[in-house]
């Protein structure tokens, strides 16, 4: 298909400007991003702000082809949905679509607008039930709270022997909605269930939850409130191997493990796979590109020069006999080279997955705009969206269903030393290396006998 001769044409109220010196045949088209910047679930919305940016970064880059220019104006709902569809309607009469609805509760006030304005709304990581099915200009990125209770809760039972359940609920519309669908999957009756707000006693909170006597406890809550009730469950006493914390992938960001500290390990919760140390592309490029854009310059600096130490050293032992004993100052050097590079990796700003979530947000806009020849009035962006098939994502391959939800799986994942590992992965390693230490002890021992 030749880009070159793509056209624009929209009717009524969507204002198209010409960027100076592209001529007519490319024309500007707009979309608005709404989140909460500011505010309670600030710290989604900043990390998805930052995915979004780094996406339009490379597309601006002309690395790839497009035959439009795309402006991107970033707004702050402050986390108020009332406030958030009072904005999507105010940008609908400028955009063609819209990235928005970062919490279930702005999503859910904003898909009327949505509807009403015959455009298309894409959140990144709205969860609640209800939104299945919204309207069919309403599509998202993460998988519904109906996944993600369903596989906690078989874990739990199946895995890790939970046979009595509480709930400990955030009062507001992802808590309770989370918390809903666990209660439904989770396949008997539970211990009980509490609800709290910012305001509450949380020693009360507390108290309540672990007067249940409950062997697991579900926290459905996000950020700051998520990180609260975890550290009072654990100072109160709710820990050992024998009592299993568990939340949701609202976890899965820096900003609440720093605020949780040493409570949240042992923590299990869930999430689509996402790895940054992977190798498998585009999700090793994103991650080593929103390392260099928004890790302190100093840092990334030293990092590089970590980089270049690293190498340097190893290449000063290629080929030779690593058991010499004259060689002992490089290999302590290699070493050092090995212990700095890890440091200075560490330093670096890790882009979170919903930093993954709004790059992929972007992306599907762009995807969706890729596949139109023409576009006669906004409702028109449709035919872009159901056209993707596969699209490749930093999160995974994204495919929608007819509800508009993202066709993607969740699985466990705990906090080991404050860092979220794999649960499957980590525990295959452990037994790995358990059965090694068995078998030198065994060796040990044979050599022992032999010697007697």
């Amino acid at each position: 298909m030749n880009f070159r001769t793509r056209t624009l044409v929209l009717l009524g109220a969507l204002c198209l400007l010409l960027t100076v010196g592209c001529g007519p045949e490319v024309p500007t088209v707009n979309f608005s991003v709404i989140l909460p910047m500011t505010g309670p679930a600030g710290i989604y919305g900043e990390e998805i702000a930052n995915g979004i940016q780094l996406r339009q970064d490379r597309l601006m880059s002309g690395d790839e082809q497009l035959a439009y220019n795309v402006v991107v104006e970033v707004i702050d709902s402050e986390g108020d949905a009332q406030q958030a569809a009072s904005l999507l309607e105010t940008a609908f009469s400028t955009s063609l679509a819209a990235i928005g609805g970062a919490t279930s509760a702005e999503a859910l006030a904003m898909v009327p607008v949505a509807e009403d304005a015959d455009r298309v709304l894409v959140s990144p990581s709205a969860s609640s039930p209800e939104l299945s099915g919204a309207s069919e200009y309403f599509y998202r990125l993460f998988p519904s709270a109906e996944i993600e209770a369903s596989t906690m809760a078989t874990f739990l039972r199946d895995r890790v022997n939970v046979q009595r359940l509480a709930l400990v609920v955030e009062d507001s519309p992802f808590g309770t909605s989370l918390a809903d669908s666990v209660e439904l999957v989770w396949g008997t009756e539970l211990a009980g269930r509490v609800t709290f707000t910012p305001s509450s006693d949380q020693n009360a909170m507390v108290q309540e939850a672990l007067g249940y006597e409950a062997d697991g406890i579900y926290v459905a809550a996000s950020g700051a409130a998520l990180a609260e009730a975890i550290q009072a469950l654990r100072l109160a006493g709710f820990d050992g191997n024998d009592k299993r914390l568990a939340t949701s992938s609202s976890l899965m960001i820096e900003a609440v493990l720093e605020a949780a500290g040493p409570a949240a390990n042992g923590v299990y919760f869930t999430a689509p796979v996402f790895d940054v140390d992977g190798p498998d592309e585009p999700t090793a490029s994103f991650v080593a590109d929103y390392r260099e854009k928004f890790t302190d310059p100093a840092a990334w600096t030293a990092y590089q020069d970590a980089v270049a130490e690293d190498e340097r050293a190893k290449t000063a032992l290629e080929g030779m006999d690593l058991g010499n004993p004259g060689l002992a100052a490089a290999r302590a050097e290699a070493e050092a080279a090995v212990e700095a590079l890890a440091a200075a990796k560490d330093a670096l700003n890790t882009p979170s997955y919903y930093a993954g979530l709004g790059y992929d947000s972007m992306g599907v806009l762009i995807g969706a705009l890729s596949e139109l020849e023409v576009i006669n009035v906004p409702s028109d962006f449709l035919k872009g969206m159901r056209a993707i098939r596969e699209l490749p994502g930093v999160t995974g391959t994204i495919q929608f269903r007819e509800t508009g939800d993202v066709q993607k799986f969740t699985r466990i994942y705990q906090i080991v030393d404050g860092k979220a590992v794999d649960f499957e992965k980590h525990t295959e390693e452990r037994i790995r290396k358990l059965r090694e230490e068995m078998q030198r002890v065994q060796q040990q021992i044979e050599r022992a006998n032999r010697n007697q």
